[in-house]
């Protein structure tokens, strides 16, 4: 199992590598940060006017690619575990540009899952995450 970050949920959903698809698939159900979640449904807020028809397709389309996965929520542990990455970042110097990436990280982290993701550099600065860069899934 593994904890998959919303690029790669967004290029699922675009399609084109089914490989990547089945690979994944063959491995078992994976799960969401609710973060994804909310960063994906964002998208489909912005992109479409509520109530038009282009909206409620994306939304259903969106539904259906969200049903394959388990999604984990923003539990006491994961907000401990976010943050303590921030205080380490923070304390490192390094930059906080995204808290989304940080409550992904914690909740890959809190769940001893490895997070599959586009953005490799925005995952591995953190301690205890595991990274597998999907570019080379």
């Amino acid at each position: 199992m593994k904890l998959l970050d919303t690029s790669v949920v967004v290029d699922i959903d675009r399609g084109g590598i089914d490989r990547k698809v089945r690979k994944l698939d063959e491995q078992g159900t994976h799960q969401l940060s609710m973060v994804t979640v909310t960063e994906l449904r964002l998208g489909v807020e912005l992109q479409y006017g509520q109530g038009t028809e282009a909206y409620e397709i994306a939304m259903e389309q969106l539904d259906r690619v969200l049903a394959r996965f388990e999604v984990c929520p923003i539990s006491r542990p994961v907000a401990t575990s976010a943050a303590k990455l921030i205080a380490t970042l923070r304390t490192q110097g390094q930059r906080l540009d995204d808290l989304h990436d940080i409550y992904i990280g914690a909740t890959a982290r809190t769940q001893q899952l490895p997070v599959v993701t586009a953005n490799v550099d925005d995952f591995e600065r953190m301690d205890g995450v595991q990274v597998i860069d999907w570019e080379q899934f």
